[in-house]
Parts: C-alpha cells; structure tokens; sequence
C-alpha cells in the first residue's frame, strides 16, 4: 500500500500542476457572440471632378482653387486656431512631373478666423489638363496636396 501511494500522490501532482501550467481545465470555451449574414458589396458610385477646381481640407482650415487656363482663385478660410503665412503653390506636371511655381498675386498673411481670397497665375504651360499635382504652401510650410473637386 506504502508503494502505491508512492506512485499515485506524485502522479495526481503532476497531473494537476501539467493542467495549471497548460490552462487545460477540461473545460471548453463557447462563444455567445452571434454572427450577422453577410449583406454583400455595395454598389460603386462614379466620383465625378469638375476640371480645374481643386480643394484642402483639414483641422480647419478650407482652400479652394479654381483654375481657368493658368490664372485662377484661390480662397482661404483660416479656422486652424493660428495664423498662416503668406499662401503660395505649385504644381507637377501630369506627364513629366516636372515641379513649376505658381504666383499668388498679393499675398499676405492669413489671421486664425479669417477668410482671404487670392488671384493665382502659372506659366502658360499650365492648364487645368496638365496638371498632376497641386501643392499648397503657407510661409514656409507645406500642407501638402490639393484634392480634386
């Protein structure tokens, strides 16, 4: 009996301290949680853009451009909480990315809270169709891209 009970006690030991360390209680997990049916893709809408208008957007602050040939208006509503330098641009051009300055005729700073609108001019090689890319600036900050509008 003596010799049973020297191979039964540590046999349950281990076997407890295996079911600790694994986690393995012999339970099971079930999950309560229900699944909704699947309702499928949903239709794609066509993005249309008018050529030429391009707008940023963000912590607000809202700049509108609107190009006809390579002159155009920019408009400025400054709701970031500070003031921004004077607004510049320029673009890549759409076939040879090649980076040309824009003018912003008349710049100036733009106060938090203010609202500014600004005549802007490119080299004639700029068109509504040519462009890649439109860039903001402030000072000499750059907020980065325009988004078609």
């Amino acid at each position: 009996m003596r010799s049973l009970r020297r191979f039964v006690v540590p046999a349950v030991l281990l076997a407890t301290l295996g079911m600790a360390c694994t986690g393995d209680d012999g339970s099971e997990v079930t999950s309560t949680g229900s699944q909704s049916a699947s309702t499928g893709p949903t239709d794609a809408v066509p993005t249309e853009f008018t050529l030429g208008k391009f707008r940023y957007q963000n912590a607000g602050l809202q700049v509108d451009l609107q190009l006809e040939a390579n002159t155009g208006t920019m408009d400025v509503d400054n709701g970031s909480g500070f003031e921004l330098g004077k607004p510049d641009v320029y673009v890549l051009d759409g076939l040879s990315g090649e980076r040309i300055d824009g003018r912003v005729l008349d710049s100036q700073p733009v106060a938090d809270g203010a609202q500014a609108s600004f005549q802007v001019q490119f080299p004639p090689a700029v068109t509504p169709k040519s462009l890649g890319l439109v860039i903001l600036l402030f000072g000499s900050d750059n907020y980065g891209a325009f988004a078609p509008a």
